[in-house]
């Protein structure tokens, strides 16, 4: 097993650099699927293990590809993996002209699909990869320029968050039968590249049925990866290979904490309606009057579910007269109060609070914003009191999806 960390993971210095330098015993290596992330993952491994894998994926131009072969010039173990048939073209042309033996591996578009809210990269539809008809063409065309030994590698994904080891151990199955494929016709293949996918469990569910969470142990995955891809290399009578793995957010998501201060909270308040609030309920239009008295007899006889109903009704009834101008703004709130006292003494009455937290969610957690990733959040004061309110986090932004309600 040699690992790879891809670095779109977390970009920081001391995270890349703290991997590289832990990871070295193990020849522990770093992905990059765009040309500033190959300067910075070149950068970093030159201080780690010589037998790291560099894996280069994403779109390549000549540039991207001229500096995964400048890398092997720097003694890095650097593999390019074609994403798109039109890069072989640029690979064999240009490590003529550089004069560097490459090493190149593949990324295949496997039928197997993840169908959860992460595994939108997967299947024949994805974003990258090669189908069976280029995996094809590419083997063909490596033969006739004499460098079907330069393929070495087979990369897939699946898709982030892989909810159950039954999907993993389908799609690892397919791609070692790609695997055996390859090697059958006669590419020097040595490594399987089983991509990200490894999940963490955001809402501690330990679930497969959630987005949020995984049905499975670190260790369960790993025997998952290792139990599919021996079964089909026996069968096939091919040596086992090295088992490459990117997980980007199974090494890193625990590794900082945000700490932020809530500066203040906007607690719901209720208005004590009293007899002179709502006389007017009782002298008003008939129609408001009507509604009141359906709702004292609700409340008289412990109806609950006609009480909600009557509340809702005179509400309405009430924002009605105000936008006639029949109603003071006084009035309104007295009905509020009125309302909110009931659903109250009913026990239907859920107040949030709203917390205001010294922070922006766009700036600091993107993702909860951007993709409803879910981040496990916990007060750090008042832990021996039992929670009785539910709130809402707003930032200090005036944009209103500036908030944070799932937790």
């Amino acid at each position: 097993y040699q690992g790879v960390y891809p670095v779109k993971g977390n970009q920081d210095r001391f995270v890349v650099e703290d991997i590289v330098r832990f990871g070295s015993p193990f020849r522990f290596g770093l992905e990059a699927g765009s040309k500033p992330e190959i300067l910075l993952a070149m950068s970093c491994l030159c201080k780690g293990s010589p037998d790291a894998f560099l894996v280069c994926n994403g779109f390549k131009d000549a540039e991207y590809i001229s500096l995964a072969l400048l890398g092997r010039k720097l003694a890095l173990n650097t593999v390019i993996v074609l994403e798109q048939e039109e890069e072989l073209d640029l690979v064999i042309d240009l490590s003529q002209k550089m004069n560097v033996r490459p090493v190149i591996g593949l990324r295949a578009k496997l039928r197997t699909k993840h169908s959860g809210h992460f595994g939108s990269t997967s299947g024949e539809k994805g974003k990258f990869g090669l189908t069976t008809t280029q995996i094809v063409r590419v083997v063909s065309k490596l033969s006739q320029s004499g460098m079907l030994d330069c393929l070495q590698l087979l990369h897939f994904h699946i898709g982030s968050q892989i909810p159950s080891t039954s999907l993993l151990s389908d799609g690892v199955a397919e791609a070692a039968q790609l695997y055996c494929e390859l090697v059958r016709l006669g590419a020097h293949m040595k490594v399987i590249d089983i991509g990200g996918g490894l999940g963490i469990d955001y809402d501690g569910s330990k679930s497969g049925e959630s987005d949020l969470s995984v049905a499975y142990s670190l260790e369960e995955y790993a025997e998952a990866v290792v139990a599919s891809v021996r079964f089909v290399c026996d069968r096939r009578s091919v040596k086992h290979p090295v088992i490459c793995s990117e997980s980007g957010r199974a090494i890193v998501s625990h590794h900082s904490v945000l700490i932020f201060e809530a500066v203040s909270a906007d607690k719901p308040m209720v208005h004590q309606a009293t007899p002179d609030d709502i006389q007017f309920l009782l002298e008003g239009n008939e129609e408001a009057r009507a509604n009141y008295e359906d709702l004292y007899a609700a409340v008289m006889r412990g109806d609950h579910e006609s009480c909600l109903l009557y509340v809702d009704q005179l509400k309405q009834r009430c924002v009605e007269g105000f936008k006639e101008g029949v109603l003071s703004i006084e009035q309104l709130a007295s009905v509020d109060g009125l309302c909110e006292w009931v659903l109250k003494a009913i026990g239907a009455s859920d107040p949030v609070h709203t917390y205001n937290i010294n922070l922006s969610v766009f700036t600091s957690i993107p993702d909860l914003w951007g993709i409803e990733q879910l981040f496990p959040i916990v007060p750090i004061h008042k832990l021996d009191q039992r929670p009785g309110a539910r709130g809402i986090l707003s930032d200090l932004t005036c944009d209103s999806d500036g908030k944070i309600n799932k937790f």
